[in-house]
């Protein structure tokens, strides 16, 4: 068999396998080929992590969403050799795991439900919740219990309702000031507390507001816009009187609904309780879902399910969304270098610098990235006038491209500029090489050609990135990955062009006139 019908076999078939699974979906399973308008559903996954050293009983309690007790709810538990209930005897709903004895080592409990976009987990942040506590003041002394009330005077001179002292007081609590008052009563809970700032602010505020006489406590919630791993946010609960409301303390101005916050525990309590077990936490990961919960499950469930990445633990699913990608920039790339003839600094440099523009600002991107690369390129130089070798130079090219990002974020912390945080995002690895080849390029070929092959790898990678960014495909790499099989097929094709480059035409443009 020749390399030519060897070659148009695997492309017919790799395009009627990728279209073939496509369509299955689409007329079989309802899964629409089409974005929607706006996601329908969010799908929010609970990791448990604990360690298990001794041969006793262990027990795992995990406070739910109020909105778990409606069985309408998409939700599902797992674990590896744990029992599993949902217990809604207690107030508030609870998965609970439990073993007689479980194995020695770390153990990973999963805990995911979905949500349509409608229901927001309470995104409200408004609930009756039963008869109205009293509020119990904290046991504050002497100059701080002054200082406390000193803020409370002036939040409820400014205020008239508890929504409105409740905007006023955390303003206060939060704002970097210098008042006597806020720092001595800043200093005491540091003293007494040792907690992160976020939880520091949030046991203030519930100290204060029930000092003022308004019922309070402490509430959790996920951010809905975070794609990686994350903590819950600590929230509080205040009663107006009536009903139960929640907000976020850094943000007491914002409804949730507008900080796309969801509220995951209500009630006050501990989120997780661990009996048996040590070192336990809970991260919550975060996946927006842009077909309806009876697609989706019909789509879990079909037997063609190992062509999705549905399947998969929302962390790992999170981190696919961008894997999948990864061939349509390599796409883009093989285009602009087979047909167009751009020269590129490589193949996967610019796939890589457009997967870091999707996590920021293009245009901080494309600025950060220059001065990166031309501040090392400075160093290179530096470095090449030592005689060192390849694996000693590119090294230390590495421990210096890291430094930079280390400055520029320190510097641009510092001057407020909190885009440039995301520096860290460009693969360093890769950059160092960037510097490393572009510096022999200059030696061997001249600057021009050094710049003009940077030039070109930062354009593909525009390029790359706009394309990368468009809802469509996002949407069909996530839900129809087979379609990379078409992909991989128009690549193969492209991998046996060898004829003229679009850039190359214009040296032609004589024989026009003949």
């Amino acid at each position: 068999m020749s390399p030519k019908l060897r070659l148009v076999i695997t492309v017919v078939t790799l395009c009627l396998a990728g279209s073939g699974i496509a369509l299955y979906k689409h007329l079989k399973l309802g899964v629409p080929l089409l974005v929607g308008q706006k996601s329908t559903s969010w799908l929010i996954e609970a990791k448990v992590s604990l360690l298990t050293s001794l041969p006793q009983p262990v027990t795992v309690k995990l406070s739910l969403p109020p909105a778990a007790r409606d069985e309408n709810i998409g939700q599902e538990a797992g674990s590896l050799g744990f029992g599993y209930v949902l217990d809604t005897t207690v107030p508030g709903v609870k998965a609970v795991w439990s073993a007689q004895q479980p194995a020695e080592g770390s153990h990973s409990l999963y805990f995911r439900v979905r949500f349509p976009e409608r229901f927001r987990t309470g995104g409200s942040g408004i609930e009756s919740l039963g008869p109205v506590p009293v509020a119990s003041p904290p046991g504050l002394s002497g100059s701080v219990e002054k200082a406390a009330r000193g803020i409370i005077a002036r939040s409820r001179a400014a205020s008239s309702d508890a929504d409105t002292f409740f905007t006023h007081l955390l303003l206060q609590l939060s704002a970097e000031s210098t008042a006597q008052e806020n720092l001595l009563l800043r200093r005491h809970y540091e003293k007494v507390e040792h907690s992160r700032a976020e939880d520091l602010l949030v046991v203030m505020g519930i100290d204060l507001l029930e000092m003022a006489g308004i019922p309070a406590r402490l509430a959790h919630g996920v951010k809905l816009d975070v794609r990686e791993p994350q903590e819950a946010i600590p929230l509080i609960e205040y009663c107006d009187g009536r009903t139960w409301k929640v907000k976020n303390p850094a943000q007491p101005n914002v409804s949730l609904r507008s900080d796309n916050i969801c509220v995951w525990k209500r009630g006050g309590g501990a989120l997780l309780e661990v009996q048996g077990g040590d070192k336990s936490k809970v991260i919550f990961t975060v996946v927006k879902d842009m077909i309806s919960l009876k697609q989706m499950q019909e789509l879990r469930d079909s037997p063609l399910f190992a062509s999705t990445i549905l399947g998969l633990p929302v962390s790992e699913q999170a981190v696919f969304r961008y894997v999948v990608l990864i061939p349509l920039g390599a796409f883009v790339v093989v285009i602009l270098r087979n047909i167009v003839g751009l020269p590129t600094l490589g193949t996967f440099m610019p796939v890589l610098l457009a997967l870091a523009f999707l996590e920021m600002p293009l245009g901080s991107g494309i600025a950060m990235f220059s001065i990166i690369v031309a501040a090392g390129l400075y160093f290179r130089f530096f470095l090449s006038s030592m005689n060192l070798l390849v694996v000693p130079r590119v090294a230390a090219c590495v421990v210096i491209v890291t430094l930079l990002m280390v400055v520029m974020s320190l510097l641009s912390w510092r001057l407020g500029i909190h885009g440039v945080l995301k520096v860290t995002l460009f693969p360093m690895i890769i950059i160092a090489w960037t510097i490393e080849r572009m510096s022999l390029i200059w030696e061997e070929e001249g600057k021009r050609s050094a710049l003009m092959q940077v030039a070109g790898s930062v354009f593909v990678a525009v390029v790359a990135y706009l394309v990368m960014r468009v809802p469509q495909i996002q949407y069909s790499a996530q839900y129809f990955p087979e379609l990379l099989l078409i992909v991989l097929a128009a690549i193969l094709m492209i991998g046996r062009y060898s004829g003229y480059r679009l850039s190359e035409l214009h040296r032609f443009r004589n024989f026009t006139q003949i």
